[in-house]
């Protein structure tokens, strides 16, 4: 019985509420409390219609409610140990509201329908909002090309020292990830020793040419890369849908002429149609291009596809972080009407150059 009358009165009641909010011409689902976050800062907070707005160190904030109890961290939703979640997000009322929302000793405290709390420090909210992360950079970097590069003056590791220092390893990725390139002089030539260097970095993925490999121009495989032929600029494993994030090369024997590498920084391209053509910058970033890696070979039969925009961007702050471009291995354009197709081509041109 109370179970039917709570059916029959719930909705009632909540009409009668809002009603009543419009007679005394009150606004809906909005209430503003300033209280204190910390001795150093203010925190106010105002609830809105689906969101909890949160005015901490000067920056508004806004958390829509559903957000706020997806991340909740309490152990009955989140379980510390393993950094995963208890809670079933699908069985989040999508209606949710906070029955009380305060402010407690620099963290906010939210109650539930039912009686759930929910704990936040500010300053995590803070670190982890969109308005603050619109606003960052997930990976930072330094654009260059020949001149700047040489004028930067970046050093090399050492091989010994890189092998056993973690300090050498730990300036060998700050120097790579922030220019996209970076080196290890007096590496042993074998591939043994080429593959220990690799494994201080990462873990080795495996690919159709397995794990680790050696080539040369001997066509051995169903690749422009094991023969004579010059390679321009491109970016491999275009045909992965995850193509690879760091190539490793180590040139074991020389022996006659060629064979030099060529090194370009993509981002400082796409950042210069990014300046220059931004319609063009937008098409390359939005339509999707077909890379295929097609090999028949006697020993080797390969058919693989990746799919993905020549430049991949965050959308919430704009950022570069991928970029797909192998004109050897695109294969047929097919995922754009023709006008979008020639003006994509002309894009790809002004990143040439």
């Amino acid at each position: 019985m109370s179970v039917m009358l709570n059916r029959i009165l719930r909705p009632a009641l909540k009409q009668a509420q809002l009603l009543s909010a419009v007679k005394n011409k009150q606004p809906l689902w909005r209430h503003e409390t300033l209280v204190s976050a910390s001795s150093a800062c203010d925190a106010t907070i105002r609830s809105l219609e689906d969101c909890l707005e949160v005015n901490y160190g000067g920056a508004p904030m806004r958390f829509n409610y559903v957000w706020l109890r997806d991340h909740c961290r309490s152990d009955a939703s989140y379980n510390s140990s393993t950094n995963q979640r208890n809670l079933d997000t699908a069985s989040i009322d999508l209606s949710i509201r906070p029955d009380n929302t305060t402010v407690q000793d620099g963290h906010l405290v939210l109650i539930w329908p039912g009686g759930h709390v929910s704990k936040y420090s500010l300053s995590w909210l803070a670190e982890n909002s969109y308005e603050k992360n619109k606003q960052s950079t997930i990976q930072p970097r330094i654009l260059w090309n020949s001149d700047t590069y040489k004028k930067a003056n970046i050093p090399s590791a050492k091989w010994e020292s890189f092998m056993s220092c973690d300090d050498e390893v730990k300036n060998f990725l700050q120097n790579y990830l922030l220019y996209g390139i970076a080196f290890v002089d007096d590496v042993p030539a074998t591939v043994e020793a080429t593959e220990a260097v690799t494994q201080r970095v990462s873990l080795i993925r495996e690919t159709t040419y397995g794990r680790m490999w050696c080539f040369t121009s001997d066509f051995s495989r169903g690749d422009s890369a094991y023969s004579q032929l010059g390679l321009d600029r491109h970016t491999d494993t275009s045909y992965f849908q995850e193509p690879c994030g760091i190539q490793v090369f180590h040139c074991l024997k020389h022996e006659g002429t060629g064979g030099r590498t060529l090194l370009v920084d993509g981002f400082y391209a796409a950042e210069k149609v990014r300046q220059q053509s931004p319609e063009n910058f937008e098409l390359l970033a939005k339509v999707p291009i077909r890379h295929e890696y097609i090999e028949k070979s006697e020993n080797h039969h390969n058919h693989m596809t990746g799919i993905g925009p020549v430049l991949n961007v965050y959308p919430w702050n704009d950022e570069m972080y991928l970029i797909r471009y192998n004109n050897y291995d695109r294969s047929v354009i097919n995922t754009s009407a023709p006008r979008p197709c020639s003006t994509m081509v002309r894009g790809t041109s002004r990143a040439d150059k």
